[in-house]
């Protein structure tokens, strides 16, 4: 097993993973380099099977012939560092790979949302009095509550700068509420929304959404969600802001080994 980084991915290692298979957008962004993370395979001029680890969540993607000693062995070196989880639909032959006895599990949902499939103006002006909502530019990043989880996700600030886009809202100079959206991928962009606790169920989240929607629409890309099935919240964000094409997956995980 191999380990490479996205400026050694081959044109045939990406076609080795399923464009259809959960949080695809991901697994692409770490090839890419615009999500951090980690690239396995068998052989890196000619593979036959390849694994891509999201290190912000821990989802490891698999693409290719590989069979359950190489996903075994990849999760094992895997949780020396961290969480694994496994994404999977109902269905799936793959799973017969999986390794037994998970310790959490979640249904979750995807959805995608396409340019101007509706109009957001009824959003963008409803900040109450006191608030400030601002494109994040590196003071703002390195300022932010997420800081250290945008270091996972994205590897450095500078990278997030160069590929992705993210707005807050501020009271002052406290950041209250922030949405982000990952590189490009196939002319879409993953988005991720996080309010303070004192802030939540005030609309803060759904006008940080709606701005960095119009964002990546201005830019030329749409935009794709994943959450919880259990999280009424988010769910119903994505569908008020007419998030489409809703889709149902598993998640499955295994925690970090403790030696």
């Amino acid at each position: 097993m191999h380990q490479i980084a996205p400026d050694q991915v081959k044109p045939e290692l990406k076609s080795l993973f399923d464009l259809s298979m959960p949080t695809s957008i991901t697994a692409l962004a770490v090839l890419a380099g615009g999500n951090a993370g980690k690239i396995f395979t068998d052989d890196p001029s000619y593979p036959q099977w390849a694994f891509v680890w999201e290190a912000d969540d821990g989802t490891l993607y698999r693409g290719g012939n590989y069979d359950r000693k190489d996903l075994s062995d990849a999760m094992t070196l895997l949780r020396e560092e961290g969480l694994v989880a496994l994404g999977f639909r109902d269905g799936d032959p793959d799973t017969e790979f999986f390794p037994p006895d998970p310790q959490a599990g979640a249904d979750c949902l995807e959805f995608e949302r396409h340019i101007g499939i509706s109009d957001l103006t009824p959003f963008l002006s409803k900040l109450p009095s006191g608030y400030a909502l601002c494109r994040m530019d590196r003071t703002l990043l390195e300022r932010s509550p997420k800081y250290d989880e945008n270091l996972s996700r994205y590897g450095s600030i500078d990278n997030f700068l160069e590929k992705g886009i993210a707005v807050c809202i501020l009271q002052g100079d406290d950041i209250v509420c922030e949405a982000y959206a990952d590189m490009e991928i196939m002319g879409m962009r993953d988005i991720g929304i996080r309010t303070l606790e004192a802030y939540r169920r005030q609309g803060f989240a759904t006008i940080a959404c709606a701005h960095l929607i119009s964002q990546c629409e201005q830019a030329g890309s749409g935009t794709y969600w994943e959450c919880a099935k259990l999280n009424a919240g988010s769910v119903s964000l994505a569908r008020k802001l007419s998030f489409q094409n809703e889709r149902a997956y598993k998640l499955l995980a295994w925690f970090k080994l403790v030696n």
